[in-house]
């Protein structure tokens, strides 16, 4: 009987959580279209998803309003650094959010990993074999970025105090790149986005 019990324990919880997601009937799913840097010396854009993977809601009376929530993200990065190199990346993260009651949004941290292509502007040559020049196609680096780090993240989500399914969100977002000749390089970005919701 015993055994019975603790086995149905963890079974009421997962209940619990399904039927409180269920009362909250607001879009969780979202994309993500915005500005995106690196160095401050770049431009360019991202585009992405993200997805709560658990939430947690405020006890009120009133409609469920989340309060924390572990999210995901997924984002394509793309920049151009002028007569330097331009730059492509993908980039997968993991980390906390809390939303403040009026709609608030602060994501202390959030780590995850990627990967970045960079090809370099204007033409490059290489010394070939018979000790003439060779042109170089597609010339740059490719290298993975671990970890990849979304610091103080912060923005409002218009959807705690309305029916608007959008949120703002900006962050600064540092990076390690690894093997650049045979080096590691600490760069910096920081994207400001909006994202819409959807179910």
């Amino acid at each position: 009987m015993r055994k019975t019990r603790l086995t149905a324990i963890p079974l009421l919880l997962l209940l619990a959580i399904r039927l409180n997601s269920q009362s909250y009937d607001k879009p969780t799913q979202g994309l993500t279209l915005g500005y995106y840097n690196d160095k401050f010396g770049s431009h360019g854009m991202r585009v992405g998803y993200e997805k709560p993977v658990w939430m947690k809601f405020r006890n009120t009376t009133e409609k469920p309003s989340v309060k924390h929530a572990w999210m995901v993200k997924a984002n394509l990065n793309f920049y151009n650094h002028q007569r330097h190199h331009t730059g492509v990346s993908a980039v997968a993260t993991f980390g906390y959010r809390y939303t403040s009651k009026a709609g608030f949004i602060v994501e202390p941290l959030h780590i995850g990993t990627g990967y970045l292509r960079s090809f370099l502007s204007g033409e490059t040559y290489e010394i070939n074999q018979d000790g003439g020049f060779q042109e170089v196609k597609r010339a740059g680096n490719s290298t993975f970025t671990l970890p990849y780090l979304q610091l103080i993240g912060l923005g409002y989500d218009f959807r705690q105090k309305g029916t608007l399914p959008l949120s703002f969100q900006m962050s600064i977002d540092p990076y390690f790149q690894h093997s650049v000749n045979t080096q590691t390089k600490i760069r910096l970005a920081s994207p400001i986005t909006i994202t819409y919701y959807f179910k």
